[in-house]
């Protein structure tokens, strides 16, 4: 497993959500995460108020991780959240897709499965960082 300077180092632009990941799960629990997913329960990563907060905060970087990722696997945004984990085995409903766009948008996000699909994403993201 990568130590968090060389994370760091390796994706300087990225380096505050890094921080903030870690700062909450530790690094501990990185391998745990990356064998079994953030929904397992960690803190920082379990209830809603916590995870809208992050996904707010980090709104910016997030939305560029996730044009990034979607760009790679040549898929929109929307294509690409609708098939993660939440939705996998029901279709992403109106008002999810509301959000999302919302979100990625700038505008004013709710508290809901969005937001929290977001910060979700973002500490899966950053946890698959540290694998050799």
């Amino acid at each position: 497993m990568k130590t968090k300077a060389q994370v760091i180092k390796e994706n300087t632009e990225l380096k505050s959500i890094i921080n903030a990941v870690i700062s909450n799960v530790s690094l501990g629990s990185v391998e745990d995460i990356n064998n079994h997913g953030i929904d397992g329960g960690y803190s920082g990563f379990i209830y809603y108020s916590d995870t809208h907060q992050f996904a707010m905060k980090h709104r910016k970087t997030i939305v560029s991780m996730l044009e990034n990722d979607a760009n790679e696997f040549g898929q929109e945004i929307t294509e690409m959240v609708a098939g993660f984990g939440v939705f996998r085995n029901s279709a992403m409903d109106h008002e999810d897709k509301r959000e999302l766009y919302k979100y990625i948008g700038g505008g004013k996000c709710e508290q809901s499965t969005i937001t929290n699909l977001m910060a979700w994403y973002a500490a899966e993201k950053v946890c698959r960082f540290f694998e050799d």
